[in-house]
């Protein structure tokens, strides 16, 4: 019998310890292994920095605050262990171009569950005849994290709901166009005390367990990215934790020639779903819609099993990198053309 896969999680925040924790334990090829962080010191398998590092897990899942992902997947592939990062994989270009140096020989994996959705591999099975022009859009009714924590605040988070829930969005987008090179961008970004089209009262992402918070938000709740490609390939992209939308939704609407195509779902964890997620395409005197099953967290559980892939050797992380260099692109181009360019940390301590 072969010896499950040894696990670290850097991190003991919502997204590791709900979301991979479980499926971890769940998978018959993993096992927990060692936790680190330093306010978690309740959390399974906690060990100090060094401890950590010293127990050597055969790969490391890193689900901390998004200004840490560099310097903390730089310090843990210098020890010659794996990595898998939570989105985003780090503010700049010139960032990921350190990292995926630094991962030779190592191996170094975006966590890209939106790819790994069924719904999406149905979508991409299916396209219309190019040059395509994608809408893709993920709003909310009201899910903003808790304010004044780090998910808030430009200083740590980087950017808002445009890094955060566009990092998905962005990530499929490109793969449906084909990741042609970026030609132009454009940007709008909405932070809290802007206009809010819907007039309702935005409520906080309760499923993650958010709590009502009095701090600050200073990164936008709502952005909206347009982009021309070469080959005439175009990308309007939405992303929002608060909207005039009743129920969140995540929709991609591909257009190409004369033929249509339009997926509608909820991409994530949020209990205020589509009801009825589906595929539709208009085609010259054509027409179908086929309804989709959408479990909540399938495409995490793909990921876990992407993850047990990528520590035995068996995924081609290399490519996947290569296409989340795409995302990052278009990303940091994007806050840039806004005006407010993700703000990078001058150094980060492990």
């Amino acid at each position: 019998m072969t010896a499950a896969l040894r696990v670290g999680l850097l991190g003991y925040g919502w997204v590791n310890r709900t979301v991979w924790l479980p499926r971890i334990r769940r998978h018959p090829r993993l096992d927990l292994a060692a936790v680190h962080d330093p306010e978690a010191a309740d959390a399974p398998a906690a060990m100090s920095w060094t401890g950590f590092l010293d127990a050597r897990p055969d790969v490391v899942v890193i689900g901390t605050p998004n200004h840490t992902h560099a310097a903390l997947a730089s310090a843990v592939l210098e020890r010659g262990i794996p990595v898998v990062v939570e989105k985003p994989l780090c503010l700049s270009r010139a960032e990921f171009d350190t990292l995926a140096e630094r991962a030779r020989g190592v191996g170094l994996l975006v966590s890209r569950a939106a790819v790994r959705r069924e719904d999406i591999r149905r979508l991409a099975g299916t396209l219309p005849p190019g040059p395509l022009t994608v809408r893709a859009s993920w709003l909310r009714a009201g899910g903003v994290p808790r304010p004044g924590s780090w998910f808030t605040g430009r200083a740590t988070a980087g950017g808002g709901a445009l890094l955060d829930l566009g990092w998905h969005l962005a990530d499929v987008a490109l793969g449906l166009l084909g990741r042609p090179r970026l030609v132009t961008v454009a940007a709008e970004l909405r932070t809290p005390g802007g206009e809010h089209a819907g007039g309702h009262t935005p409520g906080r992402a309760a499923w993650r367990g958010d709590t009502a918070g009095t701090g600050p938000v200073d990164v936008e709740v709502d952005g909206t990215v347009r982009a021309e490609f070469e080959g005439g390939a175009r990308l309007v992209l939405r992303a929002a934790w608060e909207s005039e939308v009743a129920t969140d939704r995540t929709r991609f609407v591909v257009e190409g020639g004369a033929e249509r195509r339009v997926l509608t779902g909820t991409f994530g964890f949020s209990p205020n779903r589509v009801a009825e997620p589906a595929l539709t395409a208009w085609g010259p005197g054509s027409y179908r819609r086929v309804t989709l099953p959408d479990p909540v967290g399938r495409e995490y559980d793909a990921q876990v099993e992407a993850i047990a892939d990528f520590a035995s050797g068996t995924l081609d992380w290399e490519a996947e990198l290569a296409e989340s260099a795409a995302v990052v692109d278009l990303l940091e181009a994007a806050y840039r053309a806004s005006g407010r360019p993700l703000a990078l940390p001058e150094s980060t301590a492990v």
